[in-house]
C-alpha cells in the first residue's frame, strides 16, 4: 500500500500539471475535491442520489455500470483527486487540468468513453495523447496532466485541440505556476476552494458591487482579486483580498482607507427582535455623499429630499458609524416590508437645526409637509410617504413610518451582542439572519430546500479596502458546512 501511495506521488510534481495554464489567464480556480468528498461524505449525500438517478436515464447495461464503478473508486480514472483540480479561463477558452497518477487508467477510462460513443479515437503526439469529447471538448493527457479545454463561444475544435497541446508541452516558466498570484493562492492551500481574477474578468453584477470600494484613478483592469473558501464545521468562510497589479494601484487602494475607520459599536444593540438586515460602516459622510450621487437610484432619492431637507448638508456631517435595520416581512396592522428601515449616524455637528423654519416653508411648493413631534424631532409627508428623522444628541436617524411605530414598541434584538468584538475591528459589517428571512421557505427543490433550512446567518466584514470576509453559518454548529446542505 505504502509503495503504491508513492508511487502516485512522485507521479504527479508538484506544479507540472499546473503549468499548463497559460500565464495570461484571467481566471484560475482551484478546489480540492477529495477533501470536499469527504467533509461532505459526498458519497452518501442527496447530491450523488441525484446523480445516480440523472446517469441512469442517459446510460444502461456495461455503461452504467461502469460509470457507477468509477463514481464508487475515482481513483480508477488514474487521476490524483488528492492534487486540487484547475478550472482556468484564458482568452475565450475555459479549460480544466487534473493531476495524473496513471495514464494507462486514464487510457482505459478514455477507451470506454470511446467505446460509448462518447470520444473518438485518440491520436497521439510525443508523449500526449489527444481526442474530442462530444465533438466539442478537447481532451489531452499524459503521464502528468489532464486537460480539458473548450471555447464556449464556438470555434473550431480543431485549432483548440492545437492551442491545447502547446500548452500540454509548455514550459512552467511561461506559464502561471511561476507568477506571484499563484504563489498567493498557494499560501491559501488548506481552503477548500481558492480562486484568482483580475478585474475586468469579473462578472457585470460584481464589478458593479465592487465600483463603489475601487478609488478614483484606479481602473478595473488595474485590480486582481485571491480569494479562497473554506467549508469547515458549522460555517463556511469566504475571504478575498483586493491588490493592485502595479504600484501606483496599490498605494490608492491603501489610500483609500482614508474614507473609512473602525465600528465603534454605539448602534449594536439598536435592532429590534425581527430583524433581517443590520449594515454598519464607520465612513465620512462626504465619501457617502459621492457615493450615493454616483447610484442612480440613490441620487433620485437624495433629489426628492432636497426638495424637503438639506441632505447634502445632513449627509456631510457624518463621520462615524452608519447603521441600517431592514425588518423581515411580517403579517399584522403594523405590517413591515422590505421597503421600511432605520438609518441611524454619528454626526459631528447640528449646525443644519438652524435651517429647519427654512425647509417648512420652501417644502410647501412640492406639496410637502413637515411636523415637529418634540425638540429636534419631526415628520415629514410626501403623497403617501411618511419618514420620521430626528436628532438626538450627536445621534441622527430616519424611519419610514411603520419601522419607526414597531421599533418603539419591540424589545431589542441579542443577536449582534456575541459579534461585538469582531463587529468594532471592521470597518463594514454586514449581517443577515438567514432563519427569519427564509423561514418556511420552498423552493419545490428538495436538495435547495434543505440548504434553506440548514443556514443560520450571512456576515459580511470588511477590516480594510482590501479584504473582504464573508461568512455563512449553520443552525447546528457542530455539522460540516458541507455535509450539512448535501445530506
Amino acid at each position: 500500500m505504502l509503495a503504491c501511495v508513492l508511487i502516485a506521488l512522485a507521479s504527479c510534481h508538484k506544479s507540472d500539471y499546473i503549468q499548463v495554464i497559460p500565464e495570461e489567464a484571467s481566471i484560475v480556480i482551484s478546489a480540492n475535491l477529495a477533501n470536499m468528498a469527504e467533509e461532505g461524505d459526498l458519497q452518501n449525500s442527496s447530491l450523488m442520489q441525484t446523480v445516480n438517478k440523472y446517469m441512469g436515464l442517459i446510460t444502461a447495461g456495461e455503461a452504467k455500470e461502469l460509470l457507477q464503478d468509477y463514481m464508487k473508486n475515482p481513483a480508477k480514472l488514474g487521476i490524483d483527486f488528492t492534487r486540487p483540480v484547475f478550472i482556468f479561463k484564458a482568452g475565450d477558452f475555459i479549460g480544466i487540468t487534473l493531476c495524473v497518477a496513471d495514464d494507462d487508467n486514464v487510457e482505459e477510462f478514455v477507451k470506454t468513453l470511446t467505446s460509448q460513443g462518447l470520444c473518438n479515437n485518440a491520436t497521439e503526439s510525443g508523449k500526449t495523447h489527444l481526442t474530442f469529447l462530444l465533438d466539442e471538448i478537447v481532451l489531452a493527457y499524459n503521464s502528468h496532466a489532464l486537460l480539458l479545454m473548450t471555447n464556449p463561444n464556438g470555434g473550431n475544435p480543431v485549432q483548440t485541440g492545437q492551442i491545447a497541446m502547446g500548452l500540454m508541452e509548455q514550459e512552467k516558466d511561461y506559464s502561471f505556476a511561476q507568477t506571484e498570484t499563484y504563489s498567493q493562492m498557494e499560501k491559501r492551500s488548506d481552503c477548500d476552494v481558492v480562486m484568482f481574477s483580475n478585474g475586468m474578468a469579473l462578472s457585470e453584477s460584481t464589478k458593479e458591487t465592487l465600483s463603489p470600494f475601487i478609488p478614483d484613478g484606479v481602473r478595473l483592469q488595474d485590480i486582481e482579486i485571491v480569494s479562497s473558501i473554506a467549508f469547515q464545521k458549522g460555517k463556511a468562510v469566504f475571504s478575498a483580498d483586493i491588490n493592485g497589479k502595479s504600484n501606483t494601484a496599490q498605494k490608492l487602494l491603501e489610500e483609500s482607507n482614508k474614507n473609512f475607520h473602525k465600528i465603534e459599536g454605539r448602534y449594536i444593540d439598536s435592532p429590534m427582535e425581527g430583524f433581517a438586515i443590520w449594515a454598519c460602516a464607520g465612513v465620512k459622510g462626504e465619501w457617502l455623499l459621492q457615493q450615493l450621487k454616483q447610484d442612480p437610484q440613490s441620487l433620485q432619492l437624495l433629489i426628492g429630499m432636497e426638495r424637503a431637507i438639506d441632505i447634502d448638508a445632513i449627509l456631510r456631517t457624518i463621520d462615524g458609524d452608519v447603521a441600517v435595520t431592514i425588518p423581515h416581512d411580517f403579517s399584522g396592522t403594523q405590517a413591515l416590508s422590505a421597503a421600511d428601515f432605520m438609518l441611524m449616524a454619528n454626526v459631528q455637528n447640528t449646525d443644519f437645526l438652524k435651517d429647519v423654519d427654512y425647509w417648512q416653508k420652501s417644502m410647501k411648493d412640492y406639496g410637502i409637509s413637515m411636523t415637529q413631534t418634540k425638540e429636534n424631532n419631526y415628520i415629514l409627508k410626501a403623497n403617501d410617504y411618511t419618514l420620521n428623522w430626528g436628532v438626538d444628541d450627536d445621534n441622527i436617524y430616519f424611519a419610514s413610518a411603520k419601522m419607526f411605530a414597531a421599533n418603539g414598541i419591540s424589545k431589542r434584538s441579542q443577536l449582534l451582542t456575541p459579534l461585538e468584538d469582531e463587529i468594532k475591528k471592521a470597518q463594514f459589517f454586514l449581517y443577515l439572519d438567514l432563519e427569519t428571512i427564509f423561514g418556511n421557505s420552498h423552493t419545490g427543490t428538495p436538495l435547495f430546500d434543505n440548504m434553506l433550512s440548514q443556514l443560520k446567518s450571512m456576515t459580511v466584514v470588511s477590516k480594510n479596502t482590501n479584504n473582504i470576509e464573508m461568512t455563512m453559518a449553520l443552525k447546528d454548529s457542530n455539522l460540516n458546512f458541507l455535509k450539512a446542505i448535501l445530506k
